[in-house]
């Protein structure tokens, strides 16, 4: 007799943040779905936000459909936004996967602060993680650090409650209850760096070690967790900023480079720049003496680092992402 697959439940970490309303970015693929559902039967208070990239044509407005109609059978309140992403990646020279990454998080930022949401919930799963790890270890940024299952940036709380369950766990237990989902065809060509993890790189690095790799990454991503936890916590207790929240340079000097990029990476996480690596961090470093050949960097998401009077300022975007189309609720 074939065993029914267990339920899915919240990461123990996300539990004591679902009282309130919740957001919930959802694309219609497998685990928004999932997560849609799983907070449903949580009892929490949901809305759902569908973002529409302008990237896939008739196949993303069938997404838009099929999310507007599961939260209108759930009696969920939902919201469509549009962006072109082509047109905006072109504006700010960077690639697809980027852009639309940093403006899904913005306007599902800007989404929850509309709907008095107190969190917004994001569908990554324990095989998203093992693809992170890897991702940040080849990019030298920050070890083997994960994505976290709660998060705070840009004054938005971020849940991830699906962390600790595989793709496999979610399809296994959506195909129980009967729901159905939409695919992402781009997700299954190995065109761009996440793809090719998944479809090409985890499944050598898993016949290559003889077992499935993702829970032992899982477990790396938690430990490297709890250390920076722990640093981060270290670093709040001492008088790295002034009372505009600048770092305040006087204090990284005499300093080892590795406290001033612990630093440096703390500073810049808060305050919301995505994707930092290690190029970031010590291009960020190398303009903080004062007689550096450069008072200035760029950082990603349209952020840039300036030297001014012994004073690190983040120069934050200021460009809001420009949406377009219908912005259906219900």
């Amino acid at each position: 007799m074939k065993n029914n697959p267990a339920p899915l439940s919240p990461h123990p970490d996300c539990l004591p943040h679902l009282s309130g309303r919740i957001l919930v970015g959802l694309s219609g693929g497998r685990d928004s779905v999932a997560l849609l559902h799983l907070l449903l039967q949580q009892g929490c208070c949901v809305h759902a936000c569908h973002v529409h990239h302008g990237i896939r044509g008739a196949e993303a407005d069938a997404d838009a459909d099929f999310c507007r109609r599961l939260c209108e059978r759930l009696s969920v309140p939902f919201e469509e936004l549009r962006v072109n992403i082509p047109a905006l990646a072109k504006e700010q020279k960077s690639s697809l996967e980027t852009t639309a990454r940093t403006a899904r998080r913005q306007l599902l930022a800007e989404a929850a602060q509309r709907c008095g949401a107190s969190a917004v919930a994001l569908a990554h799963h324990a095989d998203d993680q093992a693809e992170t790890v890897l991702f940040r270890l080849a990019r030298g940024a920050a070890g083997c650090r994960g994505m976290l299952p709660v998060h705070r940036a840009e004054g938005i709380l971020w849940l991830r409650p699906l962390l600790g369950h595989t793709r496999g766990a979610i399809t296994a237990r959506l195909q129980q209850q009967g729901e159905t989902w939409v695919e992402d065809a781009t997700n299954l060509v190995a065109d761009v760096t996440r793809n090719r993890l998944r479809l090409e790189v985890l499944p050598a690095l898993n016949r290559a070690m003889g077992r499935d790799v993702s829970p032992i990454l899982n477990r790396s991503a938690a430990l490297q967790a709890d250390t920076m936890t722990a640093l981060q916590e270290a670093l709040e207790m001492l008088p790295l900023t002034d009372p505009q929240g600048r770092l305040y340079l006087p204090a990284l000097e005499n300093r080892s480079a590795a406290f001033r990029r612990a630093v440096l990476h703390h500073y810049l996480s808060r305050a919301g720049v995505p994707d930092i690596s290690e190029r970031h961090i010590l291009a960020t470093d190398a303009i903080l003496p004062p007689d550096a050949p450069a008072s200035s960097v760029n950082l990603p998401g349209n952020y840039r680092a300036c030297r001014r009077h012994k004073r690190l300022i983040l120069l934050a975007p200021e460009q809001k992402i420009p949406t377009s189309g219908p912005a259906a609720q219900n």
